[in-house]
């Protein structure tokens, strides 16, 4: 489909104040078509992809559904052939009703419908996706194990098997095909599975995978013991690491390509008694990046207000706290995105840079180069910068000089390890920053965490018993809670009954009597008293209102929360 004159318009008008380089892009590309543009605006920045899917579905008349962030049901997908699937350019979702669900490059092709209809049994529905999407769901959704196994069997260990390899031989080892296929292969997997760290454990007789998958982790394979070397060899190899050093622990960074997605891979592995344990975890992309957005991270209203409200100040600090992996990076970029615009100088710091954003600076942490959190603020504060984000507050040094530039009309988005919101002040104040920085400089925090989301597929309505509810809930005569829910466990998520995570979370909005009553020194639990006075909610509660609607269950809301009262 060749773009029209009206798509052009549209294009130009979506991408807003960048309409004459979109102009000069189109003059250049000359009669690209609707969906290859359309990716070109994404790739310089132009639009987001969701935007772009939209604007091209609309000329088919068909939905744009992102492949990066819908389900796939696995018993659709098998009915599929992968050869076929690459050859009708189409990916198999999911089936609602008597209707099959399938993304396709050309939705309006009538002869491929016709076949895939004959394939999957059924009439479909087509939705639109862009080309790179479908040719990466379906090197993801077609992996299986047995793959893995298939190209285990074919692999000669033999020259693995020597005490000694000379360091020039065992790199050019490290690069044989079938050595690069199996470990591309493993992390094909882990992306199938949605996981987001791969352990390989080594064990007394043989090698344990293991994935972790919505917070959970469980046992993939089970590898001999003479794959170890070889296997972790290669993915130091490609993060740079040193091949020859196993007695001692290192950590480094590659990048994954897979379709529209750069993957970041960060690497850690550690000698254990048995040999290299390694873990990998899967870090953002570019493309997810582009579309981190406030408004998609099931923020409630009573929160999403008052943190935009926030963060739309020129100078203060905002908080976001929550244990390792609660997502507190993902929701700052959020942040970020929503403020970010070509008038103002923004500057990030962190270890490692987890989302790669061109229009922003970003500086990567490194302390063996003497670039420290503390050493490169200080720099960057003499780049005239309106936003400033850190990744982490871990010291009094970083403390200090966050807290002092948030002072003097910089605003600060960073993280900091507490067990709430209110926490977050007490905290600096304990690791040293004086209070009379601290009450000025705090403009809000937001606490996080993320609890597992009930399957849509074989979500089910059921009763607890009363007396469980009554520990948490009351009620007046005549009141009835909403039905609540849980997942039975299917293929889709793996007997779990859980798919995907969802944030829960509590916002504290420093006002003038929590400011006064920091100064003062109040204790802990007066600041929290007045907080509560002023309209602040724990976690827990909104944790609740998610379960109640149907997105969580009471059980994980439990396991991620404490209340104040425990």
């Amino acid at each position: 489909m060749q773009l029209t004159d009206e798509l052009y318009a549209h294009l130009e008008a979506k991408a807003g104040a960048f309409s004459k380089q979109v102009y000069g892009l189109r003059a250049s590309e000359g009669g690209k078509g609707a969906a290859e543009f359309a990716q070109l605006l994404v790739h310089y920045g132009y639009l987001d992809r969701d935007s772009a899917g939209d604007i091209v579905a609309g000329q088919f008349g068909r939905t744009y559904v992102n492949l990066g962030k819908t389900l796939f049901q696995q018993e659709l997908i098998a009915k599929l052939p992968s050869e076929l699937a690459h050859k009708l350019r189409a990916m198999p979702l999911y089936r609602l009703g008597n209707k099959a669900t399938v993304g396709m490059v050309d939705p309006a092709d009538e002869k491929a419908i016709r076949s895939l209809e004959s394939l999957l049994m059924s009439p479909i529905s087509p939705v639109f996706c862009f080309e790179d999407e479908v040719e990466s769901a379906i090197e993801v959704n077609y992996r299986t194990v047995q793959d893995f196994d298939k190209l285990l069997a074919n692999f000669d260990l033999t020259p693995f098997q020597k005490e000694e390899i000379p360091e020039a031989q065992l790199r050019a080892l490290l690069e044989s095909k079938q050595l690069v296929q199996l470990s591309e292969t493993l992390l094909l997997l882990a992306l199938k599975d949605r996981a987001s760290d791969i352990h390989i454990e080594p064990k007394p007789s043989d090698v344990l995978v293991r994935m972790r998958v919505d917070g959970e982790l469980s046992e993939k394979l089970r590898l001999q013991k003479s794959l170890l070397m070889p296997l972790v060899s290669r993915y130091k190899v490609i993060a740079q690491l040193d091949i020859t050093e196993r007695r001692r622990p290192q950590d480094g960074r590659f990048a994954f390509h897979l379709g529209p997605r750069k993957l970041d891979i960060r690497i850690s592995t550690l000698p254990t008694i048995n040999g290299e344990k390694v873990v990998l975890r899967i870090l953002g992309s570019t493309s997810t990046a582009a579309m981190l957005n406030l408004d998609k991270l099931s923020l409630v209203p009573e929160i999403l207000t008052p943190l935009k409200r926030v963060i739309h100040q020129s100078s203060g600090i905002l908080f976001v706290t929550g244990p390792t992996g609660s997502g507190k990076t993902t929701s700052l970029y959020a942040a970020l995105n929503f403020i970010n615009n070509p008038d103002i100088n923004v500057v990030t710091i962190e270890d490692p840079v987890e989302y790669e954003i061109p229009s922003i600076n970003q500086v990567q942490v490194n302390d063996k180069a003497g670039r420290s959190f503390g050493t490169v603020l200080r720099s960057v504060l003499r780049q005239d910068p309106d936003v400033i984000l850190v990744g982490e507050i871990r010291d009094l040094e970083t403390a200090r000089i966050a807290t002092q530039a948030a002072m003097t009309g910089h605003l600060v988005l960073t993280t900091l390890h507490t067990g709430n919101a209110i926490q977050a002040s007490t905290r600096l104040i304990d690791m040293g920053v004086d209070r009379f920085m601290v009450a000025p400089a705090l403009i809000g925090v937001l606490n996080q965490r993320l609890v597992r989301r009930i399957c849509e597929l074989c979500k089910v309505e059921y009763d607890p018993a009363p007396e469980y509810l009554g520990q948490f809930f009351t009620w007046r005569k005549g009141f009835r809670l909403p039905p609540l829910y849980r997942g039975e466990g299917c293929e889709n998520c793996g007997g779990t009954g859980y798919q995907g995570r969802l944030g829960i979370h509590e916002f504290l909005n420093v006002t003038a009597h929590l400011r006064e009553a920091m100064l003062e020194g109040k204790r802990y639990d007066e600041l929290h008293t007045l907080a509560v006075a002023d309209g602040f909610k724990e976690i827990r509660y909104d944790g609740f209102k998610k379960a109640l609607r149907g997105l969580t269950t009471i059980e994980e809301v439990l396991k991620a929360t404490t209340s104040e009262q425990e």
